[in-house]
């Protein structure tokens, strides 16, 4: 090969790579001719005010910097542009165009499918990435870099109005709420992490990573050995059975205001499982009766000797979770179950050292394993009542016999 086509091998490429970008700067020079103007607006459709200036130096920075302005503004012409401008509206960006599989997983989105049905304000592609100053997402300034991406997303959802206009929950914005969870402080969850990004669906929509029955899986990329431990539950049984009252994580754990366990207002804190997380569901007459189990499993057990140490303040008596488990929870009939009749002696035993087989039989709440009043049970009952009835007629005659010589005192000393 001669040296003179040597030379035209490597230096074409170079030269053609140098028109281009030459020319595509020509081309954009021309637009920032005009869109350098800081005061350069239009008006939308809405008569809201709309500045056009475009930074040449954040374009320059930003990962399009080798794109000219028509390469995403392909619908502007010169003339007509030049003549009377075109609407804001109508300038074609077309994302899609270069990444048509983003594309394909927003249109899927919620956010895609109101803004078809007509919402204003729904988030789209330059809500999230920016416009001219998009960075990549491994840049520590890019809005959708991992710890920017509550801010981004913040734009909409941690504003009140907007929350309420779009009917996205009563109450505190999600905003409100996760910044006081335990992810939050963890620094290892955003946004994205449990609702997906450019996919992201209504919770109602069965493909929604925060769909009822989806929850667990999403739950368990980061917390694994727990979701197996759930979905072998009697728990996570129901709920891949598609049961809408079948309890899943954010049942118990709470949705963006998740909080640690030893945190007083979490609702996995022990001073709060027996009373206001576990009762939720086993206090519920109708939740009971479908599934036929005790009819008052809270108030049985709140009047146990647990039940009242517990409402004392007694922070080693047993709760729900101590004999029944945590995400391993099975019914007494399963032979792996902790309050299973083969396995109370052990589980007693957790804070009864040296629990005999005697004692693992003694009843459960105030009633027997079956959860049916044994003799046992009526008997200390009928004893309950009795000693009620001799306190109210002892305290009672003691307070009528003081009152009767009261009386005859007063009578006695006369007027």
């Amino acid at each position: 090969m001669k040296m003179r086509e040597i030379f035209l091998w490597i230096v074409s490429p170079l030269l053609f790579l140098g028109l281009t970008v030459g020319v595509a700067w020509c081309d954009n020079s021309s637009c920032l001719g005009c869109h350098q103007d800081r005061t350069l607006t239009m008006k939308d459709v809405r008569g809201i005010s709309l500045s056009l200036f475009v930074s040449e130096t954040e374009f320059k920075n930003s990962v399009h910097a080798e794109l000219s302005c028509s390469d995403c503004h392909m619908k502007i012409k010169d003339d007509t542009h030049a003549a009377g401008g075109t609407r804001l509206a109508d300038q074609g960006v077309n994302c899609g165009v270069c990444h048509p599989e983003a594309e394909k997983q927003y249109e899927q989105s919620v956010h895609a499918k109101v803004t078809m049905q007509g919402m204003k304000g729904a988030a789209t592609c330059y809500n999230c990435h920016g416009k001219h100053n998009i960075l990549s997402s491994q840049n520590p300034k890019s809005m959708t870099y991992f710890s920017n991406i509550e801010k981004t997303c913040d734009q909409c959802h941690a504003n009140v109005t907007f929350v309420k206009e779009h009917a996205l929950g009563p109450g505190p914005t999600p905003e409100d709420l996760f910044k006081g969870s335990v992810h939050r402080k963890s620094g290892e969850v955003t946004c994205t992490s449990c609702h997906g990004s450019h996919n992201l669906r209504s919770l109602i929509d069965p493909k929604s990573s925060i769909f009822r029955s989806n929850i667990p899986r999403t739950c368990g990329a980061c917390h694994g050995q727990i979701t197996k431990e759930f979905t072998e539950s009697i728990h996570g049984v129901l709920a891949a059975r598609g049961r809408s009252d079948a309890p899943t994580c954010t049942t118990c754990h709470g949705i963006h205001g998740i909080k640690a366990k030893v945190d007083p207002d979490s609702p996995v804190n022990e001073r709060r499982i027996a009373v206001t997380t576990c009762p939720q569901c086993h206090a519920s007459q109708r939740i009971t009766r479908e599934y036929g189990m005790t009819a008052s499993p809270v108030k049985s057990y709140l009047d146990s000797f647990h039940g009242l140490s517990y409402r004392g303040g007694d922070p080693y008596v047993a709760d729900c979770a101590s004999c029944h488990g945590v995400h391993d929870i099975l019914p007494p009939s399963d032979p792996k179950s902790t309050v299973n009749k083969n396995n109370l002696q052990k589980t007693c035993g957790t804070c009864h050292p040296g629990a005999s087989m005697n004692f693992a039989e003694l009843s459960i709440h105030t009633f027997g394993p079956t959860g049916k009043a044994t003799i046992g049970d009526k008997v200390i009952g009928w004893v309950k009542t009795f000693y009620i009835v001799l306190i109210v007629a002892v305290v009672g005659g003691m307070a009528f016999l003081n009152f009767t010589d009261w009386l005859r005192k007063t009578i006695d000393r006369g007027p």
